[in-house]
């Protein structure tokens, strides 16, 4: 605010500044009283003008909507009032609002403030009417609110796979608890019993999910001027500790491999063994570029589109042909439970495991194995930014997985 006032002094001061000697040449040319005095007013005049436009300006660069002159009724109303930027354009002596926010990119301007305000008004009662009709509520209904909230700004920053997951959650899990109450209404008990319920029936890793869920959805209530504070923050639930899961032994993974032959899910299986790839990967596998698997990395946020190849190795080898014969390879969500009837002591994912184990006990190095897991991101700046291996190399590499 100091800084645009300063600014804003000096632009004055720079144009009285060429104001003042054209005058100096006026006066050196005529010098004479009738002149002088002609000076003297143009010159007064000039100056008053500036001293006045420089109070009005400084009197309209507020921060604040309220500043600007909207009412507390309206803001309480329309808080998306709160979002607006207002500048004066000295050039162009404008008033400007300007709106960015939710896809939107508007500006109001106008030389009269009312007029400019008039203008931004008007299209914050549209907008509230399409998109932020839920806030119009003296009493904000919870449901509605967190709903809003999943489909209008968590769906666009993660992958379709875990909102459908957050989505199930909030419809079985918080939608009977919380439906018919309102936001302001939401007290730090009624969350703690919530979440107890859920981890009264064993379900930790759940009420964790929910945990999270509430947090960021009434954090964005306080965002909106709805509640004053986030009462989730005075809640404690134990965290689920999470199961990493372990390779198969050698001796496990060749009584496993003795059950394939003829097994409806085979092909799939050794994808999983001896490519690594992520269960949910499998249905995005091509075998486009010689001597490669092509998956699409499904672990990117903002639903970003990330490929990664996965070398050919000689265990993989003698199934490649029959791969290719058969995709898309099918997919269903039992999978994870006929490979528990064919391995009880293990997890499907920990076939994932045992790739990535066998290929460092084979010598590929690491941050090889790393790019071929699809988890760049844990690699250091100078392997993620700096290193490229050529196709060649990991063709190499891939040579080393022989047992």
């Amino acid at each position: 605010m100091e800084n645009e006032r300063i600014d804003f002094f000096a632009r004055v001061l720079a144009e009285l500044g060429v104001e003042l000697m054209k005058l100096k040449r006026l006066n050196n040319e005529h010098i004479n009283a009738e002149s002088e005095d002609t000076v003297k007013r143009v010159l007064d005049g000039i100056f008053n003008d500036e001293l006045r436009r420089c109070a009005s300006l400084v009197d309209s660069q507020p921060n604040k909507a309220e500043d600007i002159g909207f009412t507390e009724k309206e803001i309480k109303k329309m808080p998306i009032l709160k979002e607006l930027k207002y500048r004066y354009r000295v050039k162009d002596r404008l008033h400007e609002f300007r709106y960015r926010r939710n896809g939107y990119n508007r500006t109001f301007s106008s030389t009269s403030l009312k007029e400019a305000k008039r203008k931004a008004l008007e299209f914050c009662q549209e907008l509230n009417a399409k998109e932020y009709s839920y806030l119009n509520l003296k009493s904000t209904d919870f449901v509605a609110f967190a709903k809003n909230y999943l489909l209008t700004v968590k769906q666009k920053n993660v992958t379709e796979k875990s909102f459908t997951n957050i989505m199930n959650r909030f419809n079985n899990y918080v939608v009977p608890f919380f439906l018919g109450k309102k936001v302001q209404a939401i007290t730090a008990p009624l969350l703690q019993t919530f979440l107890n319920t859920i981890i009264d029936k064993g379900y930790k890793r759940t009420a964790e999910d929910c945990y999270y869920t509430l947090k960021v959805v009434l954090d964005y209530a306080v965002d909106n001027d709805i509640i004053k504070k986030n009462p989730i923050k005075a809640v404690k639930i134990p965290l689920h500790e999470r199961v990493n899961g372990t390779a198969l032994t050698l001796e496990e993974e060749k009584n496993f491999l003795a059950l394939m032959p003829g097994h409806k899910y085979e092909l799939s299986f050794i994808v999983l063994l001896y490519a690594g790839c992520r269960p949910c990967e499998l249905e995005t596998l091509s075998i486009d570029t010689p001597g490669f698997l092509t998956f699409r990395n499904l672990k990117q946020k903002k639903n970003k589109v990330v490929f990664k190849q996965i070398p050919i190795t000689p265990m993989l080898a003698p199934y490649v042909e029959r791969i290719e014969a058969n995709l898309p390879l099918p997919r269903t969500t039992e999978l994870a439970k006929i490979f528990s009837s064919l391995c009880p002591s293990h997890r499907m994912y920990d076939l994932r495991h045992t790739f990535s184990t066998r290929c460092q006990e084979c010598g590929v190095p690491q941050e090889v194995v790393t790019r071929w897991m699809g988890h760049s991101a844990n690699l250091s700046t100078n392997d993620r930014v700096y290193t490229h291996f050529s196709q060649k190399f990991m063709l190499e590499m891939a040579k080393r997985v022989e047992y």
